[in-house]
Parts: C-alpha cells; structure tokens; sequence
C-alpha cells in the first residue's frame, strides 16, 4: 500500500493510504495543519494531545452543522415528494379515465356502424 509523508502542527507523520488516495490524504492533511495553526494563532501553544482534541472538536462541530443543514433540507424537500407521488398518482387516474372513455367511444362507434349497416340493408 501507498505511503505519504504529511506534516502537521510541526510534525511529520507517515501514513498509509489505499491506491490512488495519496493527493487526497495530502490535501485533508493540509485542512488539518491549517486549522492547527489557526488555533495556535488564537489559543498559543497547544500540546499535540490539545491540539487534536481542539480539532477534533472542531471537525465535530462543522460536521454537527453539516448534518443539521442536510436535515433542513430534507425536510423540505420531503414534503415535495409527497406532492410528486399525488400528482403521478392523479396522471395515472387521468390516464385511465381516458383510456375508459376512448372505449366507451370506440364501443359506441362500433355500435352505430352495427346499426348504419343494418339500415342500409333494410
């Protein structure tokens, strides 16, 4: 399996990858080492323990967001499929109305030249 050296907050780490996910790994590590620095900017040194609770933290909360996010929408978006499904549901009604009613037409269509061709002969 693939290896990437990354480094972050200061530290180089060695990390294994599966194939074709090592620029992927690198990039995440890049987010991570960012937001090691912001949080050393605002909070100073912070052990290696700290930092990772801090970004832990952090990855949690934007995720936490994310998900809330994804909720809202959902439910909004869930009452529209509700509304798709009733309004398929009254096409098809309308498609078998029709098809009734072209029936009926073409029953009495058959029944009037029945009774055309049975005038002609009299």
């Amino acid at each position: 399996m693939p290896q990437v050296t990354i480094t972050v907050n200061g530290r180089d780490y060695r990390i294994t990858c599966g194939e074709g996910e090592e620029q992927n790994v690198i990039d995440l590590s890049k987010r991570l080492d960012s937001m090691a620095d912001d949080l050393s900017g605002r909070l100073g040194h912070l052990s290696e323990g700290m930092a990772l609770i801090m970004i832990g933290l952090t990855l949690a909360d934007s995720l936490a967001d994310v998900e809330r996010e994804r909720d809202e929408l959902l439910a909004r978006v869930e009452p529209m499929g509700v509304e798709a499904e009733r309004a398929e549901a009254r096409d098809r009604a309308h498609a078998e109305a029709e098809d009734q009613a072209a029936a009926v037409i073409a029953a009495m269509a058959q029944r009037i030249e029945a009774l055309a061709a049975h005038l002609d002969q009299a």
